[in-house]
């Protein structure tokens, strides 16, 4: 099978393009996930510091 080199570069440029696209969601689905596990820790340790307070006012 012969490919000219225009369709060549074309073909190239897409799969690189698709790479890049898939790159960036994986990107964003880790950042986003970041944050979603930032939130639960800071929550966290708010209830917590709820629980210590009430355990230093009943002594």
């Amino acid at each position: 099978m012969n490919i000219s080199r225009p369709k060549l570069i074309a073909i190239i440029t897409g799969f690189i393009s698709i790479l890049i696209c898939i790159l960036y969601l994986l990107l964003i689905t880790v950042f986003d996930f970041r944050s979603f596990l930032n939130d639960q820790i800071t929550s966290h340790s708010a209830e917590m510091a709820a629980i210590f307070v009430g355990i230093l006012l009943r002594r």
